[in-house]
């Protein structure tokens, strides 16, 4: 049986700790690299998750992009298509007028950044109790979905996907 020097043990033992001290760090729960960038949008969704849950309408407002273009995820027609002021004018305030409560839970796998442009893809899992014609109910759902975002004046405002 061969033995490895003890000098020889030391070398390989530092080695593989000096890597493991090197590894990549994560954002806590998440398989996503914990740089500044990606902690400004985890954040960014964090803030969009709470302001769903509380129905806060006037957070929505507010970071929300000028910008924003949503397609609902069919590129072979327009009719479901709307921008800013629709959302603005018209979904946010269904959300505040006929949604009474909303348990929001969201699993970000990635988010990418490049320059003044980013997007965070995640799982989510929803439940809200909403009102429709005098009489309420219980909504699930789980689904996939990308939030879009664009840098407006040094802050992270969401482009699309809400």
């Amino acid at each position: 049986m061969s033995r490895i020097p003890s000098g020889a043990l030391i070398v390989s033992v530092m080695m593989v700790l000096f890597s493991a001290a090197c590894g990549t760090t994560y954002i806590a729960n998440t398989e996503i690299p914990d740089t500044q960038e990606n902690r400004e949008i985890y954040q960014r969704v964090q803030e969009y998750r709470e302001a769903i849950e509380k129905r806060d309408v006037e957070a929505l407002h507010a970071m929300t992009s000028r910008k924003y273009f949503e397609n609902a995820g069919t590129t072979d027609r327009s009719n479901d298509d709307y921008g800013y002021d629709t959302l603005q004018g018209t979904l946010l305030d269904e959300l505040r007028d006929n949604i009474l409560a909303v348990q929001l839970r969201i699993l970000l796998h990635r988010i990418a950044v490049d320059g003044d442009r980013a997007y965070a893809d995640y799982e989510y899992y929803y439940t809200f109790k909403y009102v429709e014609g005098g009489v309420e109910g219980w909504e699930p759902k789980n689904d996939f979905n990308r939030l879009e975002f664009v840098r407006e004046d040094g802050v992270w405002k969401i482009a699309s996907g809400m």
